[in-house]
């Protein structure tokens, strides 16, 4: 082989050799192939939005998110011991958020009564936690719908976007590093 005879080859390959490595690769990406994701949450899909949502809470009438990242606790049972660590935790990983953590609001949705000791309870403990009970709101319609009639944490983007679901045996480390990870990714809340 002369060297123009090379030249020739290289100049040819470079102009397959992308063709070649795309087509490879396109394997990797076709519909219905499962990716991995490092996110400990469930993803939300189809995605539901709770954007101008409004809200009957235990202060006020107001309109969701308002620009903030949402952690809403959605009880569908009586509120016992294990719904009051889960109320804790939420606080905890709030409060380890430091300087972010005026970037999150915490809901409680309950579908059951709340009993009144329960709620002066809630109340006095958490001052800081958006109450919402009973079943007037609309928000109770659209939560509902993905929470596979459990007990779940729902963690909203300020767009209105729920994107993680949680179980009510969540992890509050895990949790935390999920909040971090969208925290440090976004650009608005």
């Amino acid at each position: 082989m002369n060297s123009s005879q090379v030249k020739l080859i290289i100049i040819i390959s470079i102009f397959i050799l992308p063709f070649f490595i795309s087509y490879n690769m396109l394997d990797d990406y076709s519909p219905g192939k499962e990716y991995s994701t490092t996110n400990y949450g469930e993803l939300i899909d189809p995605m539901v939005n709770i954007k101008n949502t409004v809200i009957k809470s235990n202060s006020d009438d107001e309109s969701l998110p308002n620009g903030k990242w949402l952690l809403i606790y959605y009880i569908n049972s009586p509120c016992d011991k294990d719904c009051m660590n889960n109320i804790y935790l939420m606080r905890q990983v709030n409060t380890a958020l430091g300087k972010d953590m005026d970037r999150l609001k915490r809901l409680l949705v309950s579908n059951e009564v709340l009993t009144e000791d329960m709620e002066t309870n809630i109340v006095q403990l958490y001052p800081y936690i958006i109450l919402i009970k009973n079943k007037p709101n609309n928000i109770h319609v659209l939560i509902k719908g993905i929470t596979k009639n459990k007990n779940s944490l729902f963690l909203v983007d300020p767009l209105g976007n729920v994107i993680l679901r949680y179980d009510d045996n969540f992890n509050g480390k895990k949790l935390l590093k999920d909040i971090k990870k969208l925290f440090k990714l976004s650009r608005v809340g």
